[in-house]
């Protein structure tokens, strides 16, 4: 039971922070690029997301470890096992896709650079598959608890 406790507090703090933290770069860094000098913006990014990168990935981490241990706990007392099963299909489609595109972006490749100069675009794609994972999450919740 404790476990348990421990593994939820730290999904969810650990999940607010990575959210939180592509929310703002989405709604508040990224549109607030205009203002640093075109010379400079590669470089502040560059430092941005390299600060931010070793919060984000021991996020995921702490994520995909208590994630695991909650699904472990929780999935054999769910009654409606199918439901459930796709609520956490629609959770793990969003965290997939916001995985990859977050790597992408932060990732320093050449081949990557098109799509990072879009950065605006993919930032966007990103908060829907924040969206789409708390859906999942959410849905989760409700048929477990027998409210779906």
């Amino acid at each position: 039971m404790l476990l348990q406790l421990i593994c939820h507090i730290l999904h969810i703090a650990a999940t607010c922070t990575s959210l939180g933290g592509l929310f703002y770069a989405r709604m508040v860094l990224v549109p607030n690029l205009q203002y640093v000098p075109e010379s400079a913006r590669e470089l502040y990014l560059s430092k941005m997301i390299k600060r931010y990168g070793y919060i984000k990935w021991i996020g995921v981490t702490v994520i995909i470890i208590t994630g695991i241990i909650q699904l472990f706990d929780i999935y054999p007392q769910v009654a409606d096992k199918r439901n459930y099963l796709l609520a956490f299909g629609i959770k793990m489609i969003g965290a997939v896709f916001l995985f990859t595109i977050t790597f992408l972006l932060a990732f320093p490749a050449d081949r990557l650079k098109g799509m990072q100069r879009n950065r605006k675009f993919w930032a966007g794609i990103n908060v829907l598959c924040a969206l789409a994972l708390l859906t999942g999450a959410s849905f989760m919740r409700a048929v477990r608890n027998g409210q779906l």
